[in-house]
Protein backbone atom coordinates (compact mmCIF):
# COMPACT_ATOMS: atom_id res chain seq x y z
CA UNK A 1 0.00 0.00 0.00
CA UNK A 2 1.32 3.42 -0.91
CA UNK A 3 0.12 6.27 1.25
CA UNK A 4 1.70 8.95 -0.94
CA UNK A 5 -0.74 8.24 -3.74
CA UNK A 6 -3.84 8.24 -1.58
CA UNK A 7 -3.60 4.74 -0.16
CA UNK A 8 -4.04 2.79 -3.38
CA UNK A 9 -1.66 0.01 -4.24
CA UNK A 10 0.24 -0.23 -7.46
CA UNK A 11 -0.36 -2.95 -9.95
CA UNK A 12 2.47 -5.11 -11.15
CA UNK A 13 3.04 -4.65 -14.87
CA UNK A 14 2.49 -7.68 -17.04
CA UNK A 15 5.66 -8.76 -18.87
CA UNK A 16 5.58 -7.94 -22.55
CA UNK A 17 7.47 -10.24 -24.89
CA UNK A 18 8.31 -8.71 -28.22
CA UNK A 19 10.71 -9.62 -30.97
CA UNK A 20 12.17 -12.96 -31.77
CA UNK A 21 12.69 -15.42 -28.96
CA UNK A 22 15.40 -18.03 -29.38
CA UNK A 23 16.13 -21.39 -27.87
CA UNK A 24 19.71 -22.59 -28.05
CA UNK A 25 20.03 -26.34 -27.97
CA UNK A 26 22.79 -28.80 -28.76
CA UNK A 27 22.00 -30.80 -31.92
CA UNK A 28 22.27 -34.08 -30.01
CA UNK A 29 19.52 -32.91 -27.61
CA UNK A 30 17.03 -32.03 -30.37
CA UNK A 31 15.27 -35.43 -30.49
CA UNK A 32 14.59 -35.35 -26.72
CA UNK A 33 13.46 -31.71 -26.92
CA UNK A 34 11.15 -32.56 -29.83
CA UNK A 35 9.64 -35.37 -27.80
CA UNK A 36 9.08 -33.10 -24.77
CA UNK A 37 7.61 -30.23 -26.79
CA UNK A 38 5.37 -32.62 -28.74
CA UNK A 39 4.06 -34.20 -25.54
CA UNK A 40 3.36 -30.75 -24.06
CA UNK A 41 1.63 -29.64 -27.27
CA UNK A 42 -0.61 -32.72 -27.25
CA UNK A 43 -1.62 -32.09 -23.62
CA UNK A 44 -2.37 -28.41 -24.25
CA UNK A 45 -4.29 -29.17 -27.47
CA UNK A 46 -6.41 -31.69 -25.53
CA UNK A 47 -7.18 -29.06 -22.88
CA UNK A 48 -8.15 -26.51 -25.56
CA UNK A 49 -10.58 -29.03 -27.03
CA UNK A 50 -11.99 -29.87 -23.61
CA UNK A 51 -12.35 -26.19 -22.73
CA UNK A 52 -14.13 -25.51 -26.02
CA UNK A 53 -16.88 -27.96 -25.04
CA UNK A 54 -17.06 -26.92 -21.39
CA UNK A 55 -20.54 -26.14 -20.14
CA UNK A 56 -20.81 -24.31 -16.84
CA UNK A 57 -23.93 -25.36 -14.93
CA UNK A 58 -26.29 -23.04 -13.10
CA UNK A 59 -25.27 -24.43 -9.70
CA UNK A 60 -28.12 -23.36 -7.44
CA UNK A 61 -30.77 -22.45 -10.00
CA UNK A 62 -31.06 -18.91 -8.66
CA UNK A 63 -30.34 -15.58 -10.41
CA UNK A 64 -26.96 -15.15 -8.70
CA UNK A 65 -25.60 -18.56 -9.66
CA UNK A 66 -27.11 -18.20 -13.12
CA UNK A 67 -25.27 -14.91 -13.73
CA UNK A 68 -22.09 -16.38 -12.23
CA UNK A 69 -22.29 -19.36 -14.57
CA UNK A 70 -22.71 -17.05 -17.59
CA UNK A 71 -19.74 -14.91 -16.54
CA UNK A 72 -17.59 -17.97 -15.83
CA UNK A 73 -18.52 -19.47 -19.22
CA UNK A 74 -17.56 -16.25 -21.00
CA UNK A 75 -14.22 -15.89 -19.16
CA UNK A 76 -13.38 -19.52 -19.82
CA UNK A 77 -14.42 -20.20 -23.38
CA UNK A 78 -14.92 -16.91 -25.24
CA UNK A 79 -12.62 -15.78 -28.01
CA UNK A 80 -11.62 -12.61 -26.13
CA UNK A 81 -7.88 -12.17 -25.74
CA UNK A 82 -7.92 -12.70 -21.96
CA UNK A 83 -10.10 -15.80 -21.83
CA UNK A 84 -8.67 -19.09 -20.61
CA UNK A 85 -9.26 -20.63 -24.03
CA UNK A 86 -7.44 -17.82 -25.87
CA UNK A 87 -4.49 -18.08 -23.47
CA UNK A 88 -4.22 -21.83 -23.99
CA UNK A 89 -4.57 -21.44 -27.75
CA UNK A 90 -1.72 -18.92 -27.72
CA UNK A 91 0.44 -21.31 -25.72
CA UNK A 92 -0.46 -24.13 -28.10
CA UNK A 93 0.68 -21.99 -31.07
CA UNK A 94 3.97 -21.21 -29.33
CA UNK A 95 4.58 -24.89 -28.68
CA UNK A 96 3.77 -25.72 -32.31
CA UNK A 97 6.20 -23.04 -33.53
CA UNK A 98 8.90 -24.47 -31.26
CA UNK A 99 8.23 -27.98 -32.58
CA UNK A 100 8.41 -26.78 -36.19
CA UNK A 101 11.66 -24.93 -35.51
CA UNK A 102 13.22 -27.88 -33.72
CA UNK A 103 12.17 -30.23 -36.52
CA UNK A 104 13.67 -27.90 -39.14
CA UNK A 105 16.92 -27.65 -37.16
CA UNK A 106 17.03 -31.42 -36.76
CA UNK A 107 16.44 -31.99 -40.48
CA UNK A 108 19.14 -29.46 -41.41
CA UNK A 109 21.57 -30.99 -38.94
CA UNK A 110 20.94 -34.50 -40.24
CA UNK A 111 21.42 -33.32 -43.82
CA UNK A 112 24.68 -31.58 -42.92
CA UNK A 113 25.94 -34.55 -40.92
CA UNK A 114 25.07 -36.86 -43.79
CA UNK A 115 27.07 -34.64 -46.15
CA UNK A 116 29.96 -34.51 -43.69
CA UNK A 117 29.95 -38.28 -43.26
CA UNK A 118 29.95 -38.75 -47.03
CA UNK A 119 32.84 -36.30 -47.42
CA UNK A 120 34.78 -37.88 -44.58
CA UNK A 121 34.21 -41.35 -46.08
CA UNK A 122 35.63 -40.24 -49.44
CA UNK A 123 38.78 -38.82 -47.88
CA UNK A 124 39.62 -41.73 -45.61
Amino acid sequence: MFLADGGGGSSTPTPQFTGTQTLNIEPSAIPAALKAFTAAHERVAKRVTELSGLQIPDWAGDPVSSETAVQFQQRSTSSSADSAKACLEGYEKQLKAAIDSLQKSHDEYMLKEGDNAALWGRHH
